[in-house]
């Protein structure tokens, strides 16, 4: 289709009609208005991926497209991923619509701020529906909580990118980071989704992430945010078989992981990684705190 010509576009939309009747005729000329617009801006869209792929800042591109570096990003930059499949190929989960409304709640709450989206945005989102919702309306976090509570917790700071372009963030930035981690943590689990629950346990057990700081705030016990949502994503079923070279057929009897990485402690029958580790002397200074306080 050139979207360039009108004369092609109108025999465009007379063939599609293939009547005379008036409001037909406007109807289906939207809609062809439509797609050419979106080829137009899928067009733009491409070359402007293409400079940042050559290592152009947000600040030159604006420039040339004629408006701030600011507007030119929030239009073209990487939004958090909604898209149906995410992974890399062979690997591709289907990702809930329920997480995929929550994704776009917590971009809205970082475009609010012009921010890079954080974890604490993704804990806004996820207020917005679905399972991971209901767990956090039954702990007493609101929407209204977690924005009071991240706005006194985190200042506003200018980030410089690899390519040397600035970027706002407040809280960690790492929205992204996490969201690779929920389709990870629903492979390993042999779920052939990500859901809103993958999403909470990741960013509420991750004891560096803003969002774990919100909550730590907001005196909820991650304990039983685990608790409920390990009922959830079970580990997969362990099986019996020989271990390859450089196996340990150590997995932590709490959160079911295997990781290499992890250092784990072993107990009577069970192994604990360092993480767990962590998240437990996390609880039992926080109840020590509150016992002081009382």
């Amino acid at each position: 289709m050139d979207v360039t010509d009108p004369r092609a576009l109108i025999e465009l939309v007379q063939e599609r009609a293939d009547s005379t009747d008036p409001l037909l005729l406007l109807q289906i000329a939207v809609t062809v208005a439509g797609e050419a617009g979106e080829a137009a801006d899928a067009l733009v869209e491409h070359y402007v991926a293409a400079a940042r792929s050559g290592a152009l800042s947000w600040t030159a591109i604006g420039e040339r497209l004629g408006v701030s570096k600011q507007a030119a990003r929030q239009r073209f930059a990487h939004r958090l991923e909604t898209s149906d499949l995410i992974g890399d190929a062979g690997q591709a989960l289907a990702i809930a619509p329920r997480l995929t409304a929550c994704l776009q709640a917590a971009q809205a709450a970082a475009d609010a701020e012009d921010s890079v989206p954080g974890t604490q945005h993704l804990l806004l989102g996820l207020l917005y529906t679905g399972y991971a919702a209901t767990v956090l309306d039954r702990l007493g976090v609101t929407r209204d909580r977690v924005r009071d509570t991240a706005a006194r917790l985190f200042e506003p700071a200018p980030v410089t990118g690899t390519d040397s372009d600035q970027q706002q963030v407040t809280g960690d930035g790492e929205a992204h980071a996490a969201v690779n981690s929920a389709r990870r943590l629903a492979a390993e689990r042999g779920h052939n989704e990500v859901r809103t629950e993958h999403l909470l346990f990741v960013i509420a057990l991750d004891p560096g992430s803003a969002a774990r700081r919100v909550l730590n705030d907001l005196g909820v016990e991650v304990a039983e945010i685990k608790k409920i949502l390990s009922e959830l994503i079970p580990s997969r079923p362990r099986r019996h078989r020989r271990l390859g070279k450089g196996r340990t057929g150590r997995t932590c009897s709490f959160c079911g992981c295997t990781d290499p990485g992890r250092a784990m402690v072993a107990g009577p029958g069970l192994w604990i990684c360092n993480e767990c580790v962590q998240l437990s002397a996390d609880i039992l200074e926080h109840r020590a705190g509150s016992l002081r306080a009382g």
